[in-house]
């Protein structure tokens, strides 16, 4: 489980989580609506939930490969 966790945990990884979750996101707030009265679609608050997943997962795998680091 931890050999997985140090493959998730390099700094490739951790960038391309961030990179594509920050793509996501962005993606999904452009195709939003711009009236506030028209309701949301749901692929594009999927698009933005995967987006912020992605990002928190990359936050998580970057403390993880400080704690990683000492071994």
């Amino acid at each position: 489980m931890l050999e997985l966790l140090e493959k998730f945990a390099q700094r490739p990884v951790v960038a391309a989580f961030a990179i594509l979750g920050a793509i996501l996101v962005s993606a999904g707030a452009l195709m939003a609506k711009p009236h506030p009265k028209a309701p949301p679609q749901p692929f594009v608050r999927y698009l933005t939930v995967a987006g912020y997943v992605l990002t928190i997962a990359s936050i998580f795998l970057f403390v993880a490969a400080g704690f990683l680091s000492g071994r």
